[in-house]
């Protein structure tokens, strides 16, 4: 038997999570992949077909190979013009040996009498929406091919081994899912973690001082720290990488990965998302702008990561203390020509949430050599140069976002890089949303250098027009 997972669906909601692909949604803090994968062991199915769409390099990066599953993976990317049935129908003659078949945000909720075994003895069903197949079983080529050529229907024989077909259908559907979980159904999963008697889940490297308090039922993920006088539950679904601080209480939450928890707050019935607080019922998102409330923790550092800070940063010292003098030297002459000067704008910053930077503008259409000079040797750039070697910018990567008019664009980006040079320092037709995603997923040393160079390069020979 073998397994088609299809991710390519495109889920607008789960943008507000942080940047997540729906595939790799955390439910009691193991993504939907990760039960998907788990069925496939529970059957026996040793080779599964994964159809990638957006968020790619993230969904084959967290399966892999499949060897911790058990299984072989193969990957392929949806065509734009073909529908999951109309693939499965053109390659029927793969699947002779039977089929599971699972597309979209659809979830094997497991009820109070479900038995593993029973997976086994599963009569051929079918579970779709609107036309459009979430979930097909059959053991044989028949079973597949006979399924294949009906219109899928709400029901299904799920109900028949105590499984729920449950479809993640919204932010609501999603919290309340987790709720689920933290309230006694983690159990009937294979749960990482030190699972007790009261319902509650806690994982490895997990901090709490005597004071602070875990009132069951809880689940909370690895790495984690709850500060003194903090209360943690219940019902309470924490994820990887979570500080709480002092007096809080969370309460009926579900907190996402990297996120970081103030002091003295109460949360409760909410979902927090880094410095995002979302609303379940209705999807309402507030972004706080005070680090010290809500904010989103910075990952820690890889070792290809350290090599590029440090280079990168000896390279911008260097190109300071060439600036530096020449800057003293030039920006009062254009100040005093009254050519150019700089302004402070609000941008997004990943830390903080917003921060204020100097941005370089051109006050007056006229030729100047001052001013030619100036830009020539990219003194412009001087004040962000010495923002990076403070740590407050990367040297290069993605252009920073402007606040307001780049929310939208910052919405839709995995990782955010804010750096002193970038692709529209010489790419003539640079288009930010699409070079700052290309940059995200192509992020490298040798990219960060091709960037400063052929920044400088430009920049020098256009000698500021």
């Amino acid at each position: 038997m073998k397994a088609v997972f299809y991710t390519a669906d495109v889920l607008s909601w789960v943008d507000d999570l942080g940047g997540v692909p729906w595939p790799l949604l955390p439910i009691a803090n193991r993504p939907l992949l990760d039960y998907w994968l788990e069925t496939c062991a529970d059957l026996n199915i040793g080779h599964v077909q994964v159809i990638l769409g957006e968020g790619a390099d993230q969904v084959e990066k967290y399966i892999g190979s499949g060897t911790r599953w058990g299984v072989e993976i193969q990957y392929s990317f949806a065509r734009a013009t073909e529908r999951p049935l109309d693939y499965l129908k053109a390659t029927s003659d793969r699947w002779q040996e039977g089929l599971l078949f699972i597309s979209g945000p659809f979830f094997l909720r497991r009820m109070a009498g479900y038995d593993p075994v029973a997976f086994q003895s599963m009569d051929a069903c079918c579970n779709g929406c609107l036309g459009q197949a979430q979930f097909l079983f059959g053991k044989n080529g028949d079973e597949v091919k006979k399924l294949l050529d009906e219109t899928p229907k709400t029901e299904c024989g799920l109900e028949k081994i105590h499984v729920e077909p449950y479809v993640i259908g919204g932010m609501s559907a999603y919290f309340d899912l987790n709720m689920n979980m933290v309230a006694g159904e983690f159990s009937r999963y294979v749960t990482a973690g030190f699972s007790d008697t009261d319902g509650s889940s806690v994982g490895y490297n997990v901090l709490t001082p005597p004071s602070a308090i875990l009132n069951p039922p809880v689940i909370i993920g690895n790495d984690c720290r709850v500060c003194a006088m903090s209360t943690v539950g219940p019902n309470a679904v924490v994820a990887d990488h979570v500080i709480v601080d002092s007096s809080t209480t969370l309460s009926n939450c579900l907190i996402l990965c990297d996120t970081y928890i103030g002091q003295n707050l109460e949360i409760d019935h909410k979902i927090v998302a880094g410095n995002r607080l979302i609303s379940p019922e209705d999807g309402t998102v507030v972004e706080i702008d005070d680090s010290w409330v809500v904010a989103r923790n910075r990952p820690h550092m890889r070792t290809e990561d350290l090599l590029r800070y440090v280079v990168l940063w000896f390279m911008a010292l260097a190109l300071a203390l060439v600036q530096l003098v020449p800057f003293l030297l030039l920006y009062p002459l254009v100040r005093l020509s009254r050519i150019g000067e700089y302004r402070r704008e609000l941008f997004h910053d990943p830390r903080v949430g917003y921060v204020k930077l100097p941005v370089f503008y051109k006050t007056e259409n006229r030729r100047s050599l001052v001013y030619s000079l100036f830009r020539m040797g990219s003194l412009d750039r001087f004040p962000w140069l010495l923002l990076a070697l403070r740590g407050r910018l990367f040297v290069c990567g993605q252009p920073p976002m402007r606040h307001p008019q780049d929310d939208e664009t910052i919405r839709q980006l995995p990782r955010y890089y804010p750096a002193v040079f970038s692709y529209a320092d010489y790419c003539k037709d640079s288009d930010l949303l699409s070079d700052s995603l290309w940059y995200a997923h192509i992020r490298s040393l040798f990219e960060d250098v091709k960037i400063l160079i052929k920044s400088l390069l430009h920049r020098f020979f256009r000698a500021g027009r």
